[in-house]
């Protein structure tokens, strides 16, 4: 069977739809409130908000809310983010993005995210108008009807939309404690036309080419089986089930959030919500027949010694309770609830539509198949219909209240809109065996892009803050995701600096590149690895030394105060200082600088020379005690004659290892000579990481893996709190890796961090909880234990809070990121797994 559908909508212009019946419905896209799924609080607070708006829309009479599995355009992101690929890693950088839409859509068929949107019927008498116009248009409507009837269409005037701007400004205004934007007349189109194209593979903009109200019609309807509607059109073919929810049960309405539950499927559902504000002088002779009913069943009941059945007791009770609230004046609402299942296969959409069916089953709430039901209510569900009377059957009555119960325009979203694939938003609230199960169980994607801080005017963004801290226990992901991020970040127009203490990364990233096997595999991702800049900070090694060397690597006003905190540093722990000690110290510095900068070849080691030349003897013993301790210690990496290279700013991705660092703890008393002279460093390390930060106008990223090494000492603490203000200002982001959520915490620093990866740590559940602004209840904690190896919490830019999975799907990056080899144990433990 063939089947021609009617389409109600005739003209639109920007948000504005004029149906064929003149009657005017306006459009609008509800951005996601982020709430983290046990955050009751802030679930109450949301849903009073969402009652307050929907009561104001009560004159407007109809109104549908629908919540839209998008696609989610990753093609088309991945396309865009090509531009901002660097020059040297064009290829790789395009292989790694074409790999992850390939993956993603091998898996998914079509990668989505969900949007809510919210429509509200202008009727005409809600225009307004004078007693001319007003008689002038309803002639209008009744020569309107008789063309109509005679097979006629009647021209619609160009600015039909100008009568009803004035009332949609004033709904407008009304949606504004939703944020509510205005689709454009490209959005209005777009989503009109994916009404007939439910899970069918498409190019935006190629709908978007032509936006002819007829393309929007222009498929082939038919139903293949009872139950199931297929479509079929230029861009492909797939089915759909629609599915009204029936009765709920009254014991489980309040709390029940079904926009919210919808969105844990692990395949995309569409809701959509019609709804009528009723008129209660009508609903008074219904009230009245109904509780006389329900008193006749009752009596008859005690009468001959009946078990009243629970569903009657419900009834009655819930009739009592809406004639209470008729009797209150509270607004009214009767809706008709429908979910839409759709698929790309018949196979698919069975299995899916018996997934849904069961879901609701479980919680109660009754679901209708309506197999004879669906060419009919797939009319009467298209936008610019209202509420049809063929769809009764299965309506609800509740107040506004009631209504916003439903738990509407939420999501769970995490991560930027564009970026690299890092994983899955985990949307149960108990444990999965292993990252990998929790990964399969969501549809839900996480881009992210390290730098999207740094940038202004981005709709939604939450916070200012481009740093990003990562913390958590040893073994449960931390470094994993670190290295992720800097992995898939050194492809981006970016300049990198990676610090790392364990020197872990050179030697395992030379092993994975020079075996055979993957070099053959992946000669780009080789060619890339190859390319980085690895510094190792080791003085047993001589050509590492000068290698920080601040009259080297610093500009002449950085380099003057950070060779006078280290000389004088190192003066302190030795003795007290006189004052023509420190001005000899600042007029060799000077000097040398001087000498420097009119092109001679000196380092920091000729203003030691300089001290042990000078008249004074005092000044000599310092020259010389300098000397002594420099020589075969780890001091030798600061000071040069001036013909090294020193630590580059011109390389675009660099390692940098830390040998033999000993930092003492903030607190402790007895400082050893190394410790001293680890701190020492540490003021040239701290200026040299600063200045990579600030000295140009690109796009910079330094992660600090194993961060508590320098947060233990207040000096390492100084320098953290130096790069965590050159900032904004400057396009830099800080990553810090640690062990705990308390090396975010600086007293003297309120610039805090905007991006937060919190993964689980036993001894800090109550304070990870803090740090990440939630709630300290047995439910959040509950949460957090339920967290497996490789999962965390993600607190983004937007504001948005979730548990994430984190999951890589290059073959190339993997070994990279694996530096544990599974053992013999390893396997036969989990052979016996049960």
């Amino acid at each position: 069977m063939v089947k021609r559908l009617e389409y109600p909508i005739a003209k639109t212009a920007e948000n504005m739809a004029l149906r064929k019946d003149g009657v005017v419905t306006v459009f609008y896209r509800v951005p996601n409130t982020p709430i983290t799924i046990t955050d009751t609080d802030k679930k109450r607070k949301h849903k009073v908000t969402v009652e307050q708006v929907i009561k104001k829309l009560e004159k407007y009479h109809f109104f549908e809310v629908d919540l839209v599995p998008k696609d989610f355009l990753l093609s088309e992101k991945a396309k865009d983010f090509e531009r901002d690929l660097a020059v040297d890693c064009q290829k790789i950088g395009k292989q790694t993005l074409e790999r992850t839409v390939k993956v993603l859509t091998e898996e998914m068929e079509i990668p989505y995210e969900y949007e809510w949107l919210i429509s509200i019927t202008i009727e005409k008498n809600l225009v307004r108008e004078n007693l001319k116009d007003a008689i002038k248009n309803q002639l209008n409507d009744i020569a309107e009807n008789m063309a109509n009837l005679l097979g006629f269409e009647v021209e619609t005037v160009s600015n039909w939309y100008e009568d009803y701007e004035e009332v949609e400004a004033v709904i407008y205004q009304l949606l504004s404690p939703l944020k509510a934007k205005r689709l454009t007349n490209e959005e209005l189109y777009y989503h009109q036309a994916l009404q007939y194209m439910m899970y069918v593979p498409h190019m935006k903009e190629e709908v978007l080419a032509n936006r002819e109200m007829a393309n929007i019609t222009d498929v082939v309807f038919r139903m293949p089986e009872k139950g199931i509607l297929e479509f079929s059109s230029i861009y492909g073919t797939s089915y759909i089930s629609i599915l009204p929810i029936g009765q709920f049960q009254r014991t489980i309405f309040n709390g029940f959030h079904m926009g919210e539950l919808l969105q844990r499927l692990n395949f995309p559902v569409w809701l959509k919500l019609k709804g009528e504000f009723i008129n209660k002088t009508r609903l008074n002779g219904e009230m009245g027949r109904s509780n006389n009913r329900y008193r006749n069943i009752m009596n008859e009941a005690y009468n001959t010694d009946t078990v009243q059945q629970d569903r009657i007791l419900m009834g009655a009770y819930s009739l009592k309770d809406l004639m209470k609230k008729v009797g209150n004046k509270e607004p009214l609402i009767k809706f008709g609830s429908f979910v839409i299942v759709a698929g790309s296969s018949i196979k698919q959409l069975k299995q899916r539509r018996q997934s849904v069916l069961t879901y609701f089953q479980d919680m109660k709430v009754s679901v209708f198949e309506a197999r004879s039901d669906q060419p009919y209510l797939f009319q009467s569900l298209l936008y610019g219909q209202d509420l049809q009377k063929t769809s009764r059957k299965w309506n609800h009555l509740v107040t506004s209240k009631g209504f916003a119960e439903l738990m509407l325009f939420t999501t769970t979203r995490s991560g930027n809109r564009v970026g690299w694939y890092i994983g899955r938003v985990d949307n149960r609230l108990t444990a999965w065996d292993n990252v990998q199960e929790a990964v399969k169980g969501s549809k839900n994607l996480v881009l992210f892009n390290a730098t999207v801080a740094n940038k202004e005017d981005i709709a939604g963004k939450a916070t200012k803050n481009p740093h990003i801290i990562i913390t958590g226990a040893t073994g449960n992901g931390k470094s994993y995701l670190a290295q992720l991020i800097f992995l898939l970040t050194s492809q981006q127009n970016v300049r990198l600096l990676y610090i790392d203490p364990k020197r872990e990364l050179r030697e395992h990233y030379q092993k994975v590149i020079n075996q055979p096997d993957y070099a053959k595999k992946f000669p780009e991702r080789k060619k890339q690895i190859e390319s980085f800049n690895f510094v190792t900070l080791d003085a047993t090694i001589k050509y590492n030394h000068g290698v920080l060397d601040p009259i080297v690597i610093l500009e002449k006003e950085n380099a003057q105060s950070t060779a006078k905190n280290m000389l004088l540093y190192l003066l302190r722990q030795a003795t007290e200082i006189e004052l023509n000690q420190t001005t000899s110290l600042t007029n060799a510095i000077s000097e040398v600088l001087e000498r420097r900068e009119a092109g001679e070849v000196v380092g920091f080691n000729h203003v030691i020379d300089l001290l042990c030349k000078d008249e004074d003897r005092k000044v000599v013993e310092v020259g010389e005690y300098f000397k002594a301790i420099i020589r075969n210690s780890i001091l030798e990496l600061a000071f040069s004659d001036g013909n090294v290279e020193g630590l580059s700013y011109n390389e675009r991705v660099t390692v940098l290892e830390i040998a033999d660092l000993s930092l003492p703890k903030a607190d402790s008393d007895n400082i050893s000579d190394h410790e001293a002279n680890s701190i020492c460093l540490m003021f040239a390390l701290g200026a040299f990481c600063k200045h990579f930060g600030e000295r140009s106008d690109d796009e910079t990223l330094e992660i600090f893996d194993e961060a508590w090494v320098l947060m233990q000492s207040s000096e390492g603490q100084a320098v953290i709190k130096s790069m965590r203000r050159v900032g904004r200002s400057k396009y830099n982001t800080l990553g810090l890796v640690t062990q705990s959520v308390h090396d975010a915490e600086n007293e003297d620093d309120s610039t805090g961090f905007g991006t937060i990866f919190a993964f689980y740590e036993k001894a800090e559940r109550k304070d990870i909880l803090k740090h990440v602004g939630l709630e300290v209840t047995e439910k959040n904690l509950e949460w957090l234990d339920n967290m497996v190896s490789g999962e965390c919490l993600y607190y983004d830019v937007y504001g948005n809070l979730n548990r994430i999975a984190i999951d890589n799907i290059h073959p190339d990056i993997d070994p990279l990121l694996k530096p544990m080899k599974q053992t013999k144990s390893s396997v036969l433990e989990n052979k016996y797994a049960s």
